[in-house]
């Protein structure tokens, strides 16, 4: 792939991303390829800005910050990306394959072609008229004090009826993040199109997590109004009788790694499962 075009996204309101990323478009543009910049950055490098749905418009997009980041451009562009090359700044950045430390020398070897590529599997649901995508998970939650109950089918086949504080539907990306806090399973390959579903507080230790290959998850809210939340950035309120259609998207999202540089998985886990150190015994 020759890339002559990139756009640069930064974490918003991170004066440390955005200086990274500064740093980032002097290096590309003093090797005379054309930055675009979010809207974001616009405010800090006086080049074109486009949106997430405008990235599509560069060979490349660049991200620097943490999967908050990756999240919101998936939401906001609905999946539609040019391959993404990630650098992770002050975050664990799981699906950001590299260290902002180590941006110049990743940026050296991509430009002179040294580079490798990854799939990332996306999920995708429709409700009523809408349809989007999502990168981590999909979520149903009650509202507070209540519970859902709901009806669970694949394909059409009824699996199971109950009560639970809420759903969990997650990618194998999303399955090292709010489900892994369930008790769900790590997915290790994320170009893997499975779906791991988990049913927290659930009322009766009949509801057992599922992981899902292939066909189309059905969801029916039977009592009381809840909440779809989606890579934690986007909330539908969903109403009484409420039914939601859940299965892989065709999309998938391309990642470009220099393996040299790669943040290896052992040690993303390691951080992962430790919470970065956050939680300890006082």
């Amino acid at each position: 792939m020759s890339i002559r075009s990139v756009w640069l996204k930064a974490r918003a309101g991170d004066p440390v991303a955005a200086g990274w990323a500064k740093k980032i478009y002097d290096f590309l543009a003093a090797r005379g390829v054309e930055v675009y910049v979010d809207p974001f950055l616009g405010h800090e490098i006086p080049v074109e800005q486009l949106s997430e749905n405008e990235a599509t418009k560069a060979d490349l997009g660049i991200l620097v910050g943490g999967d908050g980041t990756f999240l919101r451009i998936v939401q906001k562009s609905g999946g539609i990306l040019p391959p993404i090359l990630g650098f992770a700044a002050d975050s664990l950045g799981y699906l950001l394959p590299h260290s902002i430390r180590d941006a110049e020398k990743v940026l050296e070897n991509v430009l002179e072609g040294n580079y490798s590529t990854r799939n990332v599997a996306l999920g995708e649901y429709t409700y009523g008229d809408e349809k989007g995508v999502f990168l981590n998970e999909l979520c149903i939650w009650a509202l507070p004090g209540k519970l859902i109950e709901f009806e669970f089918s694949l394909d059409g086949l009824g699996l199971y009826h109950g009560r639970s504080d809420g759903i969990i539907v997650a990618t194998p990306s999303g399955s090292t993040g709010h489900a892994l806090s369930y008790g769900g399973p790590v997915i290790l390959d994320v170009g893997q199109k499975l779906l791991e579903v988990l049913f927290p507080g659930a009322l009766s230790p009949a509801l057992r997590p599922l992981v899902i290959h292939g066909g189309t998850i059905g969801v029916r809210i039977l009592a009381h109004p809840a909440n779809m939340i989606l890579d934690g950035q986007k909330t539908v309120s969903l109403g009484y009788s409420a039914e939601v259609k859940i299965s892989n998207s065709e999309r998938m999202l391309r990642i470009l790694f220099v393996k040299e540089f790669e943040v290896k998985i052992n040690e993303k886990l390691k951080k992962r499962v430790s919470d970065r150190n956050f939680s300890y015994i006082m």
